[in-house]
């Protein structure tokens, strides 16, 4: 018995450490991996996720080693994942924003439903670990499991739905703007002035949406559709396409906004 109990208990500070390490190892690397190439991003854009995921994991192995018999611990370690994941959570490096855009729009409302999950989960273990009397402990037990269920469905149906109205609005509103310029480019010069009016503002309904936030409609935490950094580029761009029509940066801001548009592609929904 005492064997076990200490192969649990080493085995959990075990997890506990490694998930430690692997955020710390995250952000001791992220300069160098903002440094990187296109093609270096590309092919390892995948690792800060996938080892906030294993540490995520880990917590969550080391939460249920303290099951059954220390549910206020257990609680703690889970509702521990949601705060750092309101607090900030791993954020990936601005550069690239719209070939990671597809990716973005995945994992950060994967993310936000596995968060409120296990913080959920974590209040259940802190109520579990509150004196109830043996004859309600049973009810007590079944209207937590109820809570878990229904905030797991409703949270996980929001955020997905958001996701896709977002990627629909997106598409529809870059689609405009790519309109405009090109309308603006082939138009006579004595109407070009309302050319470009419609233009600025089809740039001012996508500007609008590209700051809303991916998975919440809170600003205190959350991801954004695009970095800030990258929307002011995209805004400098467009606002220059839209000063001298038919310049280069029409050419550049069409291919920004197809890239825009094809990383939403796949989430379009005009029902959500």
């Amino acid at each position: 018995m005492a064997v076990g109990h200490t192969s649990v208990v080493l085995f959990r500070n075990s997890a506990v450490l490694t998930a430690v390490l692997l955020i710390g190892a995250y952000w001791v690397a992220k300069p160098w991996f903002v440094a990187r190439s296109e093609r270096w991003h590309r092919v390892i854009t995948f690792v800060p996720m996938t080892a906030y995921i294993w540490a995520q994991g880990l917590v969550v192995v080391a939460a249920a080693s303290f099951l059954p018999g220390r549910p206020l611990e257990a609680g703690l370690a889970l509702i521990m994942i949601w705060g750092f994941h309101v607090g900030g959570g791993v954020r990936e490096p601005t550069s690239f924003a719209f070939e990671r855009l597809r990716g973005r729009l995945s994992w950060a409302a994967a993310l936000q439903v596995t968060a409120m999950v296990y913080g959920t989960l974590g209040a259940v273990c802190l109520v579990r670990s509150l004196p109830v009397p043996g004859r309600y402990a049973t009810a007590v037990f079944a209207t937590c499991i109820s809570v878990v269920l229904g905030i797991v469905g409703v949270t996980s149906l929001k955020v997905f739905s958001r996701v896709r109205k977002l990627a629909t609005e997106l598409d529809s509103r870059a689609q405009k703007v790519e309109r405009c310029l090109e309308r603006l480019s082939r138009s006579p010069i004595a109407e070009r002035s309302q050319r470009r009016d419609a233009a600025e503002d089809a740039w001012d309904d996508l500007n609008r949406t590209l700051s809303n936030k991916v998975e919440t409609g809170f600003h205190l935490y959350g991801t954004f559709v695009i970095p800030s950094e990258a929307r002011k580029e995209l805004e400098a761009v467009v606002q220059e396409a839209i000063a001298n029509p038919g310049a280069p940066p029409s050419q550049e801001a069409a291919a920004q906004l197809g890239k825009l548009r094809s990383a939403c592609s796949v989430k379009i929904d005009t029902l959500a």
